[in-house]
């Protein structure tokens, strides 16, 4: 199981001050794996007695342990991410767009050390088995919300919008059933709907997935399956949607290859349609 895995699956045993950490090590593993305990337990404010905590409920017998983890992970096994990264680092640029890109580039880069391609095929095999797709996404998460209601309407997939009124949305969620699939975007914080919706759901015997940013391993209550892994630009300024655009076109198209004759049949008979309505 790698450290991010790791993390995901003991976060909802962590204190408020242990995802304050956790948050540090995810927004910069290469940094902790590099640190001491006590810088980064100075650079998130807590005590140093905490970080040595936190590695011990991840399982690790101490932080060097735990550090050891992340290196194996994030250094020594992206040296040619780090060479890439340290290249476009040392490339100037006066403009705005030059440097956006160079962001995006190793927002991109970095993505692989976070996701795997077993979860994406994971999320992507769920939701064509799904009965029906519920999607919900707010706030720039709306885009990404209709990206992936057309893409799987186009593979015969029965998908509806959520809204993100309160009560249209319990509207909505009053004929959730065992078979159902709730996808969920989330990236700052949590949607206002997000722990009724996964509660919900889950009454119901519905599926719950995430797609997010970084914040979402830390996530309450946990979702069944989720990709996250962290956009670019700074964590508290303004941050892309590059990312996740990626994460579920990625999604999409590992969803076509898991029934690729049928997904082509229903995109030809789409395209029969659209000439017949046009």
């Amino acid at each position: 199981m790698s450290v991010i895995e790791t993390i995901t699956n003991s976060t909802q045993s962590l204190t408020p001050n242990e995802k304050r950490l956790v948050k540090a090590v995810m927004d910069r593993p290469a940094d902790a794996a590099l640190g001491t305990a006590s810088d980064l337990a100075k650079a998130t404010g807590v005590h140093e007695a905490t970080a040595s905590r936190l590695a011990r409920k991840l399982g690790y017998a101490s932080y060097a342990a735990f550090r050891d983890a992340l290196r194996d992970e994030f250094i020594a096994t992206r040296e040619t991410a780090t060479r890439f990264e340290k290249t476009i680092a040392e490339t100037s640029s006066d403009t705005i767009l030059g440097s956006l890109i160079q962001e995006e580039m190793q927002a991109l880069g970095r993505m692989e050390s976070y996701l795997s391609a077993d979860q994406v095929n994971a999320v992507a095999t769920r939701l064509m088995a799904a009965r029906r797709i519920f999607v919900y996404g707010t706030g720039n998460a709306e885009i990404l919300a209709l990206l992936m209601l057309k893409r799987f309407r186009r593979f015969g997939k029965d998908v509806h919008k959520l809204d993100p009124d309160s009560r249209s949305l319990a509207e909505q969620a009053v004929g959730m059933r065992e078979g159902d699939v709730v996808l969920t975007f989330v990236f700052r914080r949590a949607p206002k709907g997000y722990v009724p919706l996964i509660e919900t759901a889950r009454d119901a015997g519905a599926t719950n997935i995430v797609i997010s940013g970084i914040t979402g391993t830390t996530l309450s209550p946990r979702p069944d399956l989720s990709l996250a892994a962290p956009r670019s630009g700074h964590p508290d300024a303004f941050q892309t949607l590059t990312v996740p655009m990626a994460i579920c076109n990625a999604v999409v198209i590992a969803a076509g290859l898991t029934a690729k004759e049928e997904s082509l049949q229903k995109l030809e008979k789409l395209g029969q349609l659209i000439e017949r309505f046009e």
